[in-house]
């Protein structure tokens, strides 16, 4: 049970916490290790201050924030705040080390009671105020996963990293001045008001976290999806953007809830920030998220308007609201599969404009994304690697958007549904529970073939692996009143994946042949009327794994030779088709 009261002059809140904490491991627990991530705002020493240069995304640091633990005992029992160590790194103190003067079995419980203070920073890294908006998010001492096996996996906040958690229940009641209006993660179930001031209870099972926002300003829409009551709180004068949120959510629960299984929680609220309030947008939690975009509707954009924030931040619903894996260390199971989530439902929502770029091609949203990821044919660093370990240029490139490409690749190369079958297997296999790599990829040996992931996924997304192909020749030229016609194809990338090659003749026709997997290079003949006067690999743009599309296609001139000694060939230029669908 979590209690917190909110001084919105002051920018505090005063926070008490009952805890019933129970063993699942099968070692006992000699210590308890809580996560206190608002001390990150507390100097310029800490990890994420360091690591993050006092920005994230484009939003600076403008003032501290902290958490200081005041009281911390066994419920009818000792104090251990006495011996609690948070100097875990130096000049850090977003972990807390607390050892236990007795310890708990396995399969035993402890029930603790913790009082704190929170002093919250002007909004920044998600958590926050600006002007008399509140959104207070790792705001309590929270408890770090206790794994299977007796180890706690506990971490400083990183830069890049987000954060992982155990799933319990939370009850939690925001104490807030007259006139606020709160959202926050669970079930309203109770509100009264005492002494000035309102109390708005929330209650929520089988979450890894809860966080709540306040603002009395605020505007609510309120709507049913798939049996979910959805609430869009809003800054005054947004309404003509509520509509791109609303139809994002709409689809999103649909589709979302198809692949990976329904949206198991009854209420969901969706928070647009008001203008300031930028560092808080764009952030996802249990039954509530923070999307972005600005008061008019940007539906000729879908990349970067409304409907793509809202629909990355329901996907993280899925990945990883229910499906709870460790952001820090694999954050390609987070933020990669809901980028993959959310450039799936944009093609749905707007087919091939769904990156809203229409001119000089009409790109998807992958293919945007695959631009990002190969960046001048620049490759990124494998998605498969801990959120710190990344530059903050490339976390992104990297993680979202290469992550996205690979599982799209496969969908294209091997059949839409059945990726679709494989990521649902994946998402509702491990409903409520903390999977790593090795689930996703037991996953898709299941659906696709055994040894799937060990020649395709695990190369992609733990070693980088590219995909590339290239037209290394091709020439055509006149024997007998016929053309004569050879294409000459290699591999270079680590990844071979079956493909299309298009050969079109002179006449304007096309043919197909096969570069099947098992094949570095190929060589295509052809005899017929009209000589082949270009070839181009990929046609239909499956593979977005190739950095460069340079040298995937390629033109010749078609020649006669004149007597048997061999003349001077007669060269006749054709143009070569345009590069991408």
């Amino acid at each position: 049970m979590l209690v917190a009261r909110l001084d919105p002059e002051a920018h505090t809140v005063t926070g008490s916490a009952q805890i019933r904490w129970h063993n699942d491991a099968t070692t006992p627990a000699h210590e308890l290790w809580f996560h206190l991530y608002l001390n990150a705002f507390a100097s310029d020493d800490s990890v994420f201050m360091r690591e993050s240069g006092g920005q994230l995304r484009g939003v600076g640091s403008e003032g501290r924030g902290s958490i200081t633990v005041t009281e911390l005992q066994i419920e009818d029992g000792p104090d251990l705040l006495a011996d609690a160590d948070t100097d875990v790194v130096h000049g850090d103190a977003t972990q807390m080390r607390v050892p236990l003067p007795v310890e708990v079995p396995p399969g035993g419980d402890i029930r603790l009671r913790v009082e704190f203070r929170s002093e919250l920073p002007p909004v920044f890294a998600r958590s926050g105020y600006a002007g008399s908006f509140h959104m207070v998010a790792q705001w309590f001492p929270k408890l770090a996963v206790h794994e299977e096996n007796g180890t706690w996996e506990t971490f400083p906040y990183h830069a890049n990293g987000e954060f992982y958690a155990p799933f319990a229940r939370y009850d939690l009641t925001v104490d807030t001045p007259e006139g606020f209006v709160v959202g926050a993660t669970g079930e309203q179930i109770e509100q009264r008001e005492e002494g000035g001031r309102v109390l708005h209870r929330f209650v929520a099972d089988a979450v890894h976290d809860t966080a709540f926002c306040a603002w009395e300003h605020f505007r609510e829409r309120r709507f049913d999806a798939r049996g979910v009551d959805v609430r869009i709180l809003y800054p005054p004068g947004y309404e003509a953007s509520l509509d791109e949120h609303e139809s994002a959510t709409r689809a999103g629960l649909e589709r979302f809830g198809d692949l990976f299984g329904d949206y198991p929680y009854p209420n969901l609220t969706v928070v647009v920030p008001p203008r300031g309030a930028d560092g808080a947008a764009g952030m996802e939690y249990p039954t509530l998220f923070l999307t972005a975009g600005p008061w008019f509707p940007m539906r000729a954009a879908p990349i970067g308007g409304q409907q793509s924030v809202t629909a990355h931040e329901l996907a993280h619903q899925w990945f990883q609201g229910t499906i709870a894996t460790d952001e820090v260390r694999w954050p390609m199971l987070d933020e990669g599969l809901a980028e993959w989530a959310t450039a799936d439902l944009m093609r749905r929502l707007h087919g091939r404009r769904s990156s809203g770029m229409s001119w000089p091609a009409r790109l998807d949203y992958f293919e945007i994304l695959r631009f990002l990821a190969f960046r001048t044919g620049t490759p990124t660093d494998p998605p498969g690697m801990p959120a710190h370990a990344y530059g903050t240029w490339e976390y992104g490139r990297a993680v979202y958007a290469r992550t996205a490409v690979v599982l799209d690749t496969i969908g294209r190369t091997w059949g839409p549904q059945r990726l679709e079958r494989a990521l649902g297997l994946y998402a509702r296999e491990q409903r409520f529970r903390h999977p790593t790599p090795a689930q996703l990829f037991d996953a898709f040996d299941r659906t696709y073939w055994r040894g799937f992931s060990r020649a395709v996924l695990e190369p992609a997304l733990m070693r980088g692996a590219t995909a590339e192909a290239h037209v290394a020749d091709l020439r055509s030229y006149e024997s007998g009143g016929r053309w004569i016609s050879q294409a000459q194809l290699r591999r270079t990338g680590e990844l071979w994946l079956p493909t299309w090659v298009e050969l079109r003749d002179a006449a304007g026709g096309s043919t197909r042949v096969a570069w099947p997997a098992g094949q570095r290079r190929l060589t295509s003949a052809h005899s017929g009327p009209e000589p082949i006067t270009a070839v181009r690999v990929d046609p239909d743009g499956h593979n977005l794994l190739d950095p460069s599309l340079s040298d995937n296609a390629r033109g010749v001139s078609a020649s006669a030779p004149a007597g048997i000694v061999g003349r001077l060939l007669a060269a006749v230029q054709h143009l070569v088709a345009a590069v991408g669908p």
